[in-house]
């Protein structure tokens, strides 16, 4: 008798059309899944979707904005009946709000939270069933601004540790079920969204940023991807509730760079 062929890994990207969710995308599609791209802007999507041709297998997008449950629920439904059962889930949509604590206008908090906290609550209870199905894997994107409070970014750090909070709680709830829920926790990468806030701050805040990076650098989206594909994939099979630092090392302690030019 021949060997059963092994069961179809389809994957749901929230903000899949640029930075981490796109690199996510492309990642995915080059281990061999399907993947079904999600995320609010309708022409960003059909960049996203030109963006993949060069990889192959199934892509479907679908436009649904991670703020509501309703749209979510029936980009899952979409997907599942074009592509199968969920088995890996990955939360990159998000959005950066800058200021300190009482620099925070009402309407901003409200949006930051709405798409970086609300957005994995609905993300998560959209695509569980699913999960809960094939007994997948859910990675949610945070941030170092999610384990350490971050100057000037109040709103953005508070909604950051709370979807930490989150989605250990969905480690603790749905691991009996087989299901597993991790993290990653980027510091600055080299996105749209990095470039939006460089754009708004003075050049040496940026440089002071780099400095703080004993690597040097900020991360690449691809090495973000990297880590939200081992994360959902059977590399990690007995990874559940964690939180993967993508920060070359800066916060991994205090850190001086030492200028060693001649």
């Amino acid at each position: 008798m021949g060997e059963l062929s092994a069961a179809p890994r389809v994957a749901f990207v929230t903000g899949a059309a640029s930075g981490i969710g796109l690199a996510t995308v492309k990642k995915l599609l080059a281990d061999g899944y399907s993947v079904a791209l999600v995320d609010h802007s309708g022409p960003g999507l059909e960049r996203a979707m030109v963006a993949t041709t060069a990889h192959s297998g199934n892509v479907i997008s679908m436009q649904a904005d991670v703020t509501s449950l309703e749209e979510l629920t029936e980009a899952v439904h979409a997907t599942e009946a074009a592509l199968g059962d969920l088995t890996a889930v990955a939360a990159c949509a998000g959005i950066e709000v800058m200021g300190a604590v009482l620099d925070i206008v009402p309407s901003d908090w409200d949006r930051v939270i709405a798409v970086n906290l609300t957005g994995v609550l609905n993300t998560a209870q959209a695509t569980l069933p699913s999960l809960l199905r094939s007994r997948g894997s859910f990675v949610a994107v945070s941030s170092d601004a999610g384990t350490a409070a971050s100057q000037g970014f109040a709103a953005y750090t508070a909604s950051k540790h709370g979807a930490i909070g989150l989605v250990r709680c969905i480690a603790l709830d749905y691991g009996p079920a087989g299901i597993r829920a991790n993290l990653v926790a980027p510091s600055f990468v080299e996105t749209p969204m990095a470039r939006r806030i460089f754009a708004e701050v003075d050049e040496a805040d940026e440089q002071f940023y780099r400095s703080a990076v004993p690597l040097g650098r900020f991360a690449r989206a691809d090495e973000v991807a990297n880590a939200i594909a081992h994360l959902l994939g059977p590399e990690a099979s007995y990874t559940n509730g964690a939180v993967y630092a993508i920060d070359g090392g800066s916060t991994a302690g205090y850190f001086r760079a030492i200028d060693e030019s001649p």
